[in-house]
C-alpha cells in the first residue's frame, strides 16, 4: 500500500519534470522540459491553495467535516511534496525517511476517507437501537487520532534527526567494516 501511495504521489510530477531532472539528457531537452514543467506548475501550484468542490448533500455533516479536512490536508501534502522536490531535486528519491513521512501522511488520509465512506454506508442502513451515534463516535475518535499522527508527520518533515542519524549510521558501518577487516586479517595470519 505504501509503495502504491508513493508512486501515485510522485508519478505525475516525475512525468512533468522528469526531463529536467535527467542529467544525461542534452541541455536543449532539459530546457524544453523545464518550460513544460513551468507551464504545468504555474497552473497546478495555485490550485493547491484553493478550496475543493462540494460534497454529496446526503453526506452526514460530521463526516463531511472530516472529508473537508482530508481535502485540505491533501492539498497541503501536495505543496509540501512539491517544496521537497524543489529543495532536493533528483536526490529526493534517496531521502527515504522524508518520503516515508509523505507516504504515511497519505496513508492516514486514505484511512480517514475509507472510514468516513464506510460509516456513511452504515448510517444509510435503517437502525433502531442507536447504532448511528456509536458509529459517529468511533469515526470521530479514529479521525482525531489520525489527525494527530498526520500533524506529527508534517512537523517531522522539517524537524527531525535524519542527518545526524545518517552520519551516525555511516560512522558505525565504517567502524564495523574496519573491525571486520582487522579480524579477517588476524584470522588469516594465524592459519
Amino acid at each position: 500500500m505504501r509503495l502504491f501511495i508513493a508512486r501515485e504521489a510522485l508519478d505525475p510530477h516525475l512525468k512533468v519534470s522528469g526531463a529536467v531532472l535527467n542529467s544525461r539528457l542534452p541541455i536543449t531537452q532539459r530546457l524544453a522540459g523545464a518550460l513544460k514543467a513551468a507551464g504545468f506548475y504555474a497552473r497546478w501550484y495555485p490550485k493547491q491553495y484553493l478550496p475543493s468542490g462540494s460534497f454529496d448533500p446526503k453526506l452526514n455533516p460530521a463526516l463531511k467535516r472530516q472529508l473537508r479536512y482530508v481535502a485540505r490536508t491533501s492539498r497541503r501534502l501536495a505543496r509540501a511534496l512539491f517544496h521537497a522536490m524543489l529543495r532536493n531535486g533528483p536526490k529526493l528519491e534517496r531521502q527515504q525517511l522524508l518520503l516515508a513521512r509523505f507516504v504515511e501522511i497519505g496513508t492516514e488520509l486514505f484511512a480517514i476517507t475509507a472510514t468516513c465512506l464506510r460509516a456513511q454506508t452504515l448510517l444509510q442502513q435503517p437502525s433502531n437501537n442507536g447504532d448511528h451515534a456509536q458509529v459517529l463516535q468511533l469515526v470521530d475518535y479514529f479521525c482525531k487520532a489520525s489527525r494527530l499522527r498526520i500533524e506529527e508527520k508534517f512537523r517531522a518533515l522539517h524537524k527531525n534527526a535524519d542527518r545526524s542519524s545518517y552520519r551516525l549510521a555511516q560512522r558505525l558501518l565504517a567502524e564495523y567494516a574496519t573491525h571486520n577487516a582487522k579480524n579477517e586479517n588476524g584470522a588469516s595470519a594465524s592459519k
